[in-house]
């Protein structure tokens, strides 16, 4: 069993080193813990812009996807208090195994940056629309044919 709570101060520290991102201004997002307490998953969200915010995701136990964590994050980012309607990552190229799984999870290629993570490694931008996350509910559409 994993509980979904908003990431507060000291889960920061829990994060590895290697998967935390720079704490900005505006950092939000949500850690699944294990009934131990142990930090399983977090879900960092920043640069929010009108329509849109950066995610930074860290997976120590995949069984948490199974248990409801993609939909408590993507409830979070495209939530009605957020307003945003698209959720961008930034991915080095190299990080084969990240690039796998947001692909997996939904997330589209919608450019590249030319040594933009260093000399040599592009960064692969991808998205993932409001419209289009299957990790939500989506409103009814209306059959307009058959009225």
């Amino acid at each position: 069993m994993f509980y979904f709570v908003p990431i507060l101060p000291w889960h920061w520290e829990m994060i590895p080193a290697k998967a935390r991102p720079r704490k900005c201004e505006d950092t939000r997002g949500i850690v699944a813990q294990d009934e131990t307490g142990k930090l399983v998953a977090a879900c960092v969200l920043d640069t929010w812009s009108f329509n849109s915010c950066q995610i930074h995701i860290f997976i120590d136990n995949p069984f948490v996807l199974k248990n409801g964590f993609a939909e408590e994050v993507f409830k979070f980012a495209f939530s009605e208090e957020s307003g945003r309607e698209v959720v961008i990552g930034i991915t080095p190229e190299d990080n084969k195994q990240a690039l796998k799984f947001i692909r997996h999870i939904g997330f589209e290629d919608i450019g590249r940056v030319p040594d933009g993570y260093k000399k040599g490694v592009d960064y692969i931008l991808t998205a993932m629309r409001k419209e289009k996350c299957r990790w939500i509910d989506q409103p009814a559409v209306e059959d307009t044919a058959h009225g």
